[in-house]
């Protein structure tokens, strides 16, 4: 298992290339609140309803000056091919198929948390919630990765880090929100 990522440590730099091409260097935000939330992949029904859900604060999350990024265990170019995904602006959306990120961040899969999904959320109706979005399959993406959102302050210090019990587990839109200091 890989190191988890502390609340009070410092938030572990990586510069990675995002879907349109653009390198990102997490750093580059330092002076900004920072939410790197990692997701699985181009095709989940949770993770994408939890997105649909972010983006109607858009408008409000881009005048408080915090900065998302969106990490996926899916390509760029598997990315680039989701309509619902090319809407995602202006934030940057990260393709890390070899999870290079998120074992760097502790994120990773768990066959017994996957099954914890089944207890906790329905899949049904998150499949129901997102089959307007047509979004790609993505057959190369595994089926168990957790997903986990950290909140970084203006001094790259992490003052959340949360690691999800099961495939619907993100730290709440109300604390979300809270954070980065919009109602």
């Amino acid at each position: 298992m890989s190191k988890i990522i502390q609340e009070g440590s410092f938030a572990l730099n990586f510069t990675m290339t995002d879907v349109s091409g653009k390198t990102i260097n997490l750093s580059d935000y330092k002076g900004k609140k920072i939410i790197l939330s990692f997701y699985r992949n181009v095709s989940c029904p949770f993770c994408n309803r939890r997105i649909h859900a972010i983006m109607g604060n858009n408008l409000k999350l881009q005048d408080s000056g915090v900065q998302l990024v969106f990490m996926f265990e899916s390509t760029n170019q598997k990315l680039s091919e989701s309509v619902f995904h090319k809407a995602i602006n202006p934030w940057p959306l990260v393709g890390d198929p070899e999870k290079t990120v998120y074992k760097k961040y502790g994120v990773e899969p768990s066959l017994l948390k996957t099954f914890n999904t089944f207890l906790h959320s329905n899949i049904l109706t998150a499949m129901a919630d997102t089959k307007a979005l047509q979004l790609p399959k993505d057959d190369d993406a595994t089926q168990t990765l957790i997903p986990a959102d950290f909140f970084i302050d203006e001094n790259f210090k992490i003052v959340r880090a949360h690691y999800g019990k099961h495939l619907d587990d993100h730290v709440s839109l109300e604390d979300f929100k809270q954070f980065a200091g919009i109602d």
